[in-house]
């Protein structure tokens, strides 16, 4: 059995500009929202054929399969009929308010999970399910660490996993960038789950309370749900007579939404800069040139200001005793000049003195409301 948290090197890009974060926290382009489906094959089988596609690719190194689809029903002459799991996942997935244009199936020899994502990884997807459950009674599959670990290593992609019991995420509990989800293996809660939220605009919406189209709320008890909880999973429960997602995190206890804004931020700076250094006849390297790129990452961190990727600035007003808004984003940007940086990087036209840091703005999950009744009569209780 493979072993959860192992040392996988995270695939690598053509492109020039490398974006690194470090998410500093306490102790303890689009939407995104593609949706990949990872169905496995024999080691010697052949992957589908037909139906009405976006496009195909096949990796002649092992054999993988990887095709886009524009409709559940442009896939029926690629399945076995509409009880297909890849079938029922695509549907669900459609059948939801924010889904996307197209859905893309991962056709992998048995064996060959992680050389097959290494060669589709930056085709346009960024949450991946499987066809079939991945987690037993008391373990998770080995694709299902496989694929977990490979996300935790990349930080660019989702695994979005399903079981009906909530402590089979035990091994998995560190994960940032597998989710996890606790229903009725009947229903494909995770495709519907993407499919209700991702492709909205990032940072504008938080992961808790997202109603699914076609899954049957769980009426669960306390004891239940605090199960659920203590794994930081995800069920679909009824609260207040609405069916609503009971929770928005990752397996680590992280969120996606702040999970997912990161994303945002990385590949929007990485791709508007790529495009400035593609699009400009010369970048000079001096403050000029500085200056312009600076601007860029300035104006990405702006926009994920107003999407409520980045908090909002908040200054001490000593008059009143309170905080005060600003109306200007919680972030900074800074970059060190020419004559600071070395030698070789003059030499070899690498600039690296560009850096940034912001403030994730979190959301509302719970409210505690504090009141006070005064009442006129006299009773004998002690309350």
């Amino acid at each position: 059995m493979s072993q959860t948290i192992t040392d996988v090197d995270p695939f690598t890009q053509v492109k020039d500009v490398d974006v690194e974060m470090t998410i500093a926290k306490p102790q303890a382009v689009i939407g995104l929202g593609n949706m990949l489906i990872l169905h496995q094959i024999a080691p010697s089988g052949k992957a589908a054929t037909g139906g009405n596609v976006i496009s195909r690719t096949t990796d002649s190194i092992t054999g993988a399969q990887y095709t886009e689809y524009a409709d559940a029903d442009a896939m029926s002459a690629a399945v076995t009929g509409k009880t297909d799991p890849v079938y029922v996942k695509a549907r669900n997935y459609f059948m939801q308010s924010a889904a996307s244009d197209r859905v893309a199936v991962l056709e992998y020899p048995t064996g060959k999970l992680s050389d097959a994502l290494k060669a589709f990884w930056y085709y346009n997807w960024t949450f991946m399910v499987f066809d079939k459950p991945q987690l037993t009674d008391s373990s998770p599959s080995d694709d299902a660490i496989i694929a977990s670990n490979i996300c935790e290593a990349n930080k660019d992609h989702f695994l979005v996993l399903q079981a009906d019991q909530p402590a089979v995420y035990k091994p998995l509990n560190a994960q940032n960038y597998t989710i996890g989800l606790v229903h009725d293996l009947n229903e494909p809660m995770d495709a519907a789950l993407i499919g209700s939220i991702a492709n909205l605009k990032v940072g504008s919406v938080t992961w808790k309370f997202r109603k699914l189209k076609g899954i049957t709320p769980d009426h669960i008890t306390v004891q239940a749900k605090n199960a659920v909880d203590l794994m930081h999973a995800i069920a679909y429960i009824e609260v207040a007579g609405q069916g609503q997602t009971s929770e928005g995190w990752v397996l680590s206890g992280d969120y996606i939404d702040s999970l997912h804004g990161d994303l945002w931020v990385k590949t929007n700076i990485g791709n508007k800069l790529q495009k400035y250094l593609q699009n400009t006849d010369k970048v000079p390297y001096d403050q000029r040139g500085i200056n312009a790129l600076s601007a860029i990452v300035s104006q990405v961190l702006q926009q994920a200001y107003e999407q409520d990727i980045i908090l909002e600035q908040e200054v001490y007003d000593s008059n009143t005793g309170k905080s005060q808004a600003t109306g200007k984003g919680d972030f900074s940007v800074s970059a060190t000049s020419r004559s600071a940086q070395s030698a070789q990087d003059l030499s070899s036209r690498h600039y690296g003195g560009l850096s940034f840091i912001y403030h994730r703005s979190g959301a509302i999950h719970t409210v505690t409301v504090h009141g006070t009744v005064q009442s006129d009569t006299f009773t004998t209780s002690k309350a």
